[in-house]
């Protein structure tokens, strides 16, 4: 646990009396209170989350996370004959099913939200993109999204759920590597794998918004990508909050999570897509390349990234 100001180290975040009256910790070093959102409502921590308030912040990636943690056992060593192995790992995966249950239900939450998102973006950018082009341009019919949408909705929705959890997880993946492994942070710090994971969590909240442009549609589009460019804003700003690294640090590692994920998404998602064919991959990779080109040289919202 942490004092939100300073971030210095404490034992306690309030003192209950057998009155049950309960008095916050003052800092040693700042002197202020450790942890003044004890007290606060779940409202005005989510307003203040969202205003990037260090505290906030704070609060929940460190003091919260221990505090729950803190009610369940470590990880079961893996030894043993092969028995013991299996019985270990499968009482570790379910400690961390409860451990991390509440972080877990977001996630699944959030990645629901970007699924419907995603497709609703994409078929609008296509639809765009054809009306430009023209239905019959001989480019459009070897787009990976002419394939995807001729498709069954269950279909769609397994494209892009699968599409959604293989970009989240691949930067997740290397912004938490970056951060704990490039720039030495969390040697200190309890869990700081998963402190990184909630605190990318909790910025990729402001990928839900564009759900309002949906229900009241605007120019949905160049909305949708702009909530996307502060959305990655709020990512950078969260993690220099939870870190304290320096801005180019945490943009280093943003840039190089964000041009491994651009390689590798849209690959993949061509290879399955395919099936593996690799006539037919090889049409669709200069497609998708071309495509990408003139979404950085034509200036129109609906090439906006």
């Amino acid at each position: 646990m942490i004092c939100i100001e300073c971030t210095r180290p404490v034992d306690s975040l309030y003192t209950v009396y057998s009155n049950k009256h309960i008095q916050l910790t003052d800092c040693p070093e700042c002197k202020s209170v450790v942890d003044r959102y004890v007290e606060f409502d779940n409202v005005i921590l989510f307003i203040d989350l969202l205003l990037l308030k260090p505290g906030a912040y704070r609060h929940l990636v460190f003091n919260s996370l221990e505090g729950n943690s803190s009610k369940y056992s470590e990880k079961h060593a893996v030894k043993g004959s092969i028995v013991d192995m299996v019985r270990s790992m499968a009482w570790n995966f379910n400690n961390w099913r409860l451990k991390f249950d509440k972080i877990n239900r977001i996630w699944v939450l959030l990645i629901a939200f970007e699924i419907y998102l995603s497709w609703a973006s994409e078929e609008r950018k296509y639809s765009l993109y054809c009306e430009r082009k023209g239905y019959n341009d001989p480019s459009i019919e070897n787009l990976i999204m002419t394939k995807v949408l001729g498709w069954s909705p269950i279909r769609q929705y397994l494209y892009f759920a699968i599409y959604c959890v293989l970009d989240i997880s691949i930067f997740h993946s290397m912004t938490s590597y970056g951060i704990v492994k490039l720039c030495h942070w969390g040697k200190n710090v309890k869990d700081a794998r998963e402190v990184l994971s909630y605190a990318i969590l909790l910025s990729y909240g402001a990928k839900i918004f564009p759900i309002l442009m949906l229900i009241w549609p605007y120019d949905a589009v160049f909305s949708m990508s702009v909530i996307k460019w502060v959305a990655n804003l709020y990512i950078i700003e969260s993690l220099r909050i939870v870190t304290k690294l320096p801005y180019r640090s945490i943009l280093k590692i943003f840039l190089l999570g964000s041009i491994i994920r651009w390689s590798l998404v849209k690959p993949i998602m061509v290879v399955l897509v395919t099936r593996g064919h690799f006539d037919q991959m090889k049409v669709m990779f200069v497609s998708e390349f071309q495509l990408a080109l003139q979404k950085f040289l034509v200036m129109e919202n609906y090439f906006l990234l």
